[in-house]
């Protein structure tokens, strides 16, 4: 059994808006039971007045449940995004749980100022986050099995490079029996008939358009003249991908180059978390922390505390607080080091037998232990518990990286250097340089605050595994 590509569409769609209706429902019903059934709830927080009955509540919902779903269209956009990972998915869903939750609450006070209760309403935020989590997922599932019986007719993908690559992998991830026929150069109109008779291509996406303009025209109209859809992606993205944005203020569809640096929401928002995430880690860790002074000072001679300059957030520097993993004076040792033995390469340097580090130190850096004390530098706004690794101005990292990768190497310092990064959970110091490189620029072009949760819950495991640490 096969089915068209629009009927999976409808059906994921009505799925989405019933699913999370119910589940918007469900959380209420939850949370009435929980105010007005559970015994030892009513005890913890007793009630003024009687249980007026869930029939109380009904007629209310079947106006606030579809402002809630509503929300999540309009709004939040949970229907329509595309979202790289399924923390994003999470955050746009607590987004409109808040959001749902406030617009409840001001349409209770407004309809019946006592005739509701604003406890109970608070109480269905954390089960709606549940169930329209669980209504997500179960929708997404069953979208992926009905994606195995799907059918599409192949696509002609003309081009090359990473942005070809990230339409290919976009487009498989939806549709994963599709055919995609690639070919680095643009054909001619005779081989796009050749190819639409005997692929049945149903459309042409061109991602380099660094050809005459005559022969992009050409392909056009053969392919409107064949009713196949055409595409085509402007090879500026090959160079800037990520930071591309559409600008119709001049009046006509133009492409605006969008930093890579942080809007101010977006800034806000990551040291908001990192206020809320660091001082929790200081107050929870703060014996930890005593401990492992104590026995460093036991260990070696010298402080227990180690700073290096590094460069911060737009080039500033500043110093990044360390536990001394190594013996004193050991940066004037550094440059016989290097002689003897580097494991990593452009602009990066670790050895895997590095003379100068002390026994406790060894430990310290097989758990990334020696790391926790830059969690003052989050709390002091130099860090962020989420970045690229803050590069040391003393051996010249950044100049390095910047002959290795050219210019690209800048846009490290458009966001805040961070404690743990794609790169520390994706092999740590086992991966290349170019691979770290490449990590880096991706969490920089792609930062979102799921990426950030998504990087901090893959650290706990790459810490007590200890791999590829040294």
């Amino acid at each position: 059994m096969t089915l068209p590509r629009w009927s999976r569409e409808l059906l994921r769609s009505i799925l989405h808006l019933t699913g999370d209706a119910a589940a918007v429902l469900l959380a209420f019903y939850l949370a009435y039971e929980l105010r007005f059934s559970c015994a030892w709830f009513r005890e913890l927080v007793p009630m003024q007045g009687e249980d007026p009955g869930w029939s109380h509540w009904r007629g209310f919902l079947l106006t606030i449940v579809p402002l809630w779903v509503l929300f999540f269209a309009s709004i939040c956009g949970l229907y329509t995004k595309n979202f790289r990972n399924r923390f994003d998915r999470f955050l746009t869903i607590t987004q409109g749980a808040f959001l749902g939750t406030g617009v409840t609450l001001v349409a209770a006070f407004l309809y019946s100022r006592l005739g509701y209760s604003r406890l109970m309403i608070l109480l269905a935020c954390p089960f709606a986050i549940a169930t329209l989590s669980i209504s997500q997922g179960i929708v997404l599932w069953f979208d992926g099995l009905l994606a195995s019986l799907e059918t599409s007719r192949p696509m002609l993908l003309v081009g090359g490079g990473k942005v070809s690559d990230l339409v290919r992998d976009t487009v498989l991830s939806r549709q994963p029996n599709r055919q995609v026929i690639e070919l680095p150069n643009v054909p001619s109109p005779e081989e796009i008939l050749a190819l639409s008779k005997d692929k049945n291509i149903s459309e042409v996406v061109l991602v380099n358009t660094n050809i005459d303009r005559k022969r992009v025209i050409a392909v056009a109209e053969t392919c409107e003249n064949e009713k196949l859809g055409f595409r085509m992606i402007p090879d500026l993205l090959e160079l800037r991908l990520g930071e591309i944005q559409m600008d119709e203020s001049l009046g006509l569809p133009a492409y605006r180059l969008q930093h890579t640096q942080m809007t101010r929401t977006n800034f806000a928002a990551k040291r908001a978390f990192d206020l809320i995430f660091s001082s929790t880690v200081l107050i929870l860790l703060a014996p930890v922390l005593i401990l492992i002074a104590i026995l460093i000072r036991i260990d070696s001679t010298g402080p227990a505390l180690f700073t290096q300059a590094r460069l911060g957030y737009r080039g500033n520097p500043f110093n990044a607080f360390k536990f001394r993993t190594m013996v004193l004076d050991a940066e004037k040792k550094l440059e016989d080091v290097k002689r003897e033995s580097n494991n990593q390469g452009g602009g990066f340097f670790k050895s895997k037998n590095d003379p100068r580090i002390t026994a406790v130190g060894k430990w310290l850096r097989r758990f990334s232990l020696d790391e926790l004390p830059q969690f003052f530098n989050v709390f002091i706004g130099s860090m962020s518990v989420v970045g690229p690794r803050p590069l040391a101005l003393k051996t010249g990292e950044m100049d390095l990286l910047v002959e290795n990768f050219g210019s690209t190497a800048k846009k490290r310092v458009n966001t805040m250097p961070g404690i743990t990064g794609l790169w520390q959970v994706s092999g740590r110091s086992d991966i290349s340089a170019e691979e770290r490189f490449k990590l880096d620029m991706f969490y920089i072009e792609h930062w979102s605050l799921g990426l950030d949760l998504e990087i901090i819950l893959r650290t706990v495991p790459a810490m007590v595994s200890g791999k590829g640490a040294y």
